[in-house]
């Protein structure tokens, strides 16, 4: 009996009243700054709108970016949609994980400019990520909607 009631008190209660729970992602839209290190140098968009859309069991997501260039001179803008990124939940949201993969963009895949080196995590009500599109590093940092 003595023995089973030193393990009892051996447990450290405080360890696991301050466990905080696994935050459960929702698909959310953020705005933010577009950084691309395009071989004319870098350049910043402002007000990017990007959705975060999380599957049912929340163990991936995709990511769309609204109109964006990807060079100054680039006379379009385009909707893009990284899919297939690996969340993995944290305490206070999740990181964001994908080696590669074809991004979407037009109504198709743009094999040109597959997603490499995808990394990014969520922290409350901010979204932070960087990738190459091909061979253009490219980086986003926005707030929640």
């Amino acid at each position: 009996m003595f023995a089973l009631t030193a393990i009892l008190v051996s447990c450290d209660k405080s360890e696991i009243d301050n466990e905080e729970p696994v935050t459960v992602l929702e698909s959310t839209d953020y705005t933010g700054t577009l950084t691309v290190n395009a071989s004319s140098g870098a350049f910043d968009t402002d007000s990017v709108k990007v959705s975060f859309n999380a599957t049912q069991k929340a163990d991936s997501a995709s990511i769309t970016l609204f109109q964006v260039k990807f060079s100054p001179r680039m006379p379009v803008s385009l909707d893009v949609t990284v899919p297939g990124i690996t969340v993995t939940p944290t305490k206070k949201g999740a990181i964001l994980t994908c080696d590669s993969i074809v991004p979407l963009a037009m109504g198709g895949e743009f094999p040109n400019y597959t997603v490499k080196g995808f990394e990014g995590e969520i922290i409350d009500d901010e979204l932070i990520f960087s990738l190459n599109f091909g061979s253009t590093p490219t980086s986003y940092q926005g707030k929640a909607q």
